[in-house]
């Protein structure tokens, strides 16, 4: 770094010794594969078992920053029925099966809700971390983790998602949902489901709960969308996307041309360890039929019905390896809401979920901005 200078003009030492030791964990911690010549000898379960065993430790969380408290949401809910998902493409069958899963079993979908200090200050002792509005026109935050749906959790960004409440000035719901390769498409999307009508169960309007995700989240938050909208039901107030994954369907060119910036080692689509293929059919090899399956909406977003699609704001590093992911869908959703279009936001030389990079200016920047456009709202 002394010698030759920053690899990009805005990182400092620190950025850019964190993006090393990033890319490197990353690129160790999962095998490499180019295309389907071994996947037959692949225990992907056990695969994920490791990588899972390394990455992203639940974060400690201040006292004088913040405050949480875990919750298990019924995965049975009194507003979800069976014909809801009968319009939901390649996920309806497997999202009924889902439903009536629930229907035999107790089962908890793990959550914890976050509030800051500072927000917490302004609500009673016994509201704060009950799941219910403190007030009739209370705004809530509703939080989907990144981690390429194979990792992650709601402890792993317990300090993010307090930089989310303080700067909103709402309390945040983060859910755990189930992880592939053990659990994989549809069950996110449904967990994900459950939780935003539990919130209204609760009496939450449905465009006062804001949906908020990073990465797989971000994918996440948009799929959920689609799938309200399926389903005939209210729609959130509004989505804030962090690097979020749109296209899972293909590779764009900003996977190659940033791939000596970014620390996200990204796998090809012909890949079986790719996260694509990881979240929606694990194990399978890699055909025409399932290339059509992964262009689904509710598996490739940006495909999706963007009219009348709530408020949303899109956030990338303009460095990172999936920014045409976030570019594509602004695309897509101002060409088809052309009266409410997007606010995209690329922040130069940044990398893939820079905002969890808390020392750097930008990531202040961005949360402030997640912060006002939540307040708009």
């Amino acid at each position: 770094y002394l010698w030759r200078g920053p690899r990009r003009p805005r990182w400092d030492l620190r950025f850019q010794l964190q993006r090393d030791i990033a890319y490197r964990f990353i690129r160790h911690a999962m095998p490499q594969r180019t295309d389907d010549s071994d996947i037959d000898s692949l225990d992907i379960p056990a695969i994920m078992r490791g990588v899972r065993a390394k990455a992203m430790p639940a974060a400690v969380l201040a006292a004088e920053d913040g405050e949480y408290r875990a919750i298990g949401i019924p995965a049975r809910q009194a507003l979800v029925g069976e014909d809801e998902f009968s319009a939901a493409g390649v996920g309806a069958d497997r999202l009924r099966e889902l439903w009536r899963q629930d229907q035999e079993r107790e089962r908890q979908i793990g959550c914890e809700l976050v509030v800051a200090a500072d927000v917490a200050k302004q609500l009673d002792a016994d509201a704060r971390l009950a799941c219910r509005p403190a007030a009739a026109d209370e705004k809530v935050v509703l939080f989907l983790h990144g981690g390429g749906y194979v990792m992650g959790s709601s402890g792993s960004y317990r300090q993010l998602i307090c930089r989310i409440s303080r700067a909103t000035g709402l309390r945040v719901l983060s859910v755990d949902y189930r992880l592939a390769p053990e659990h994989p498409f549809p069950a996110p999307i449904y967990d994900a489901y459950i939780a935003f009508k539990h919130l209204v169960c609760q009496g939450f309007r449905p465009e006062a709960i804001v949906v908020i995700g990073d990465s797989a989240g971000g994918h996440l938050s948009l799929a959920l969308t689609h799938l309200l909208r399926l389903a005939g039901g209210a729609l959130p107030g509004g989505l804030a996307l962090l690097s979020p994954v749109t296209d899972m369907a293909r590779d764009r060119p900003s996977a190659e041309a940033n791939r000596n910036f970014d620390y996200l080692a990204k796998q090809p689509v012909e890949s079986p360890l790719a996260n694509a293929r990881l979240f929606y059919a694990p194990g399978r090899r890699l055909s025409p039929q399932m290339r059509r399956e992964l262009a689904d909406p509710l598996v490739s977003p940006v495909n999706g019905d963007f009219g009348g699609f709530p408020p949303t704001l899109i956030q990338a590093g303009a460095c990172e390896v999936l920014v045409d992911d976030s570019t594509g869908l602004h695309a897509a959703i101002a060409a088809q809401s052309p009266t409410r279009p997007p606010v995209l936001e690329l922040y130069e030389d940044m990398v893939h979920v820079f905002q969890a990079f808390s020392a750097r200016p930008e990531s202040a920047q961005a949360i402030a901005s997640i912060g006002r456009f939540v307040k708009d709202l």
